[in-house]
């Protein structure tokens, strides 16, 4: 049953004791776009927009986003009886985004296991769980990857997973990467990706990801944990980073020169930005789509277990070049 508001409504007739404990793929499914979203950094929703997921119904489709050439041009002044010229034409171009990445995952328990398994622990959720966190780990290299490409020149989103760049179109302009001096503080170079995206009139909503040893540097640095320069307002209010100077501030460890601990339980991080140290752009720069996931459960034949499949569709594009900022030390060459 539908309800005006547009929800299902279920009184508990699935709970009855002839479906208790059914596997609901759709339930599973939820639960792993929660663990998705809790775990993406680089992919969530607070740094990437998700405005195009709607246009797709499938992988391998094409979307074109229309952006309209500026034709327009000043014909000056026109005396009485005078000419106004030729009239200008309206060009459009576009920007042409694909779905061609993705995940899947394929998963069996038996019953036996299960029931040898300390009580209080269901396998099956926390392998859900686990997965979640490997797509979100996906969908975050894939935003990593495209970064680290676009700030060559090149577009990712052109080419299927792990292709060279030599099968990459060009974008229209490179992810700038503002290399920072011996001399420059972390402060000198948040004011100066400012002002690249003030220079250029991007969005307001601007968001800024820094690395765990610039996190580190802000919170030694007086100029950032005395409130007295910001009106009485702490800009790291109680030890850790909200805003800096009207800015959100994520921390990633999928930035910076210092790799993740090897350590038992440790999940590696990413290492195609590990040149960077400072992301700052506006929430207009990457696009991110997951506009299919599936998941089914199923007896595998001759056996006694239950088993679940899913796959997902995903990928990013950097859409606007210009609106996103890098700060770092050159890199050798993007990660293949």
């Amino acid at each position: 049953m539908v309800a005006s508001t547009g929800f299902l409504q279920d009184n508990g007739a699935r709970l009855t004791e002839g479906v208790k404990g059914t596997f609901a793929p759709e339930i599973w499914t939820a639960q792993l776009l929660r663990d998705l979203e809790q775990n993406s950094i680089l992919s969530s929703p607070l740094i990437t927009n998700h405005s195009y997921e709607g246009e797709f119904s499938k992988g391998g489709d094409t979307i074109r986003i229309p952006h309209f050439v500026d034709t327009v041009t000043d014909k000056g002044v026109v005396k009485a009886y005078g000419e106004i010229g030729e009239a200008d034409h309206a060009e459009l171009d576009y920007i042409r985004m694909t779905v061609q990445k993705g995940a899947s995952f394929h998963l069996e328990i038996d019953s036996l296991d299960q029931l040898f398994t300390q009580a209080g622990i269901d396998k099956m959720t926390e392998l859900i769980r686990q997965r979640g966190k490997r797509t979100a780990r996906a969908l975050d290299m894939l935003v990593a990857d495209t970064i680290a490409h676009a700030m060559a020149g090149k577009d990712y989103n052109s080419a299927p997973s792990g292709a060279p760049e030599t099968a990459m179109l060009d974008l229209p302009s490179k992810v700038e990467l503002l290399v920072r001096g011996a001399k420059d503080s972390a402060y000198d170079m948040i004011l100066e990706a400012i002002m690249q995206l003030d220079l250029i009139e991007a969005p307001d909503d601007r968001y800024l990801i820094i690395s765990p040893m610039l996190r580190k540097e802000l919170l030694k640095d007086p100029m950032f944990v005395n409130a007295s320069f910001y009106g009485g307002q702490p800009v790291i209010p109680t030890g850790h980073i909200g805003q800096i100077l009207g800015v959100p501030v994520y921390v990633s460890n999928q930035l910076g020169s210092v790799k993740t601990p090897k350590k038992p339980m440790v999940e590696q991080a990413i290492d195609n930005l590990r040149n960077v140290d400072m992301l700052m752009g506006a929430t207009n720069a990457v696009s991110v789509v997951v506009p299919h996931m599936e998941m089914a459960a199923y007896k595998p034949e001759r056996k006694f277990t239950d088993a679940i499949k899913n796959r997902v569709h995903f990928d990013a594009k950097i859409v606007r070049p210009e609106q996103l900022i890098a700060v770092g030390t050159p890199a050798a060459a993007p990660a293949k």
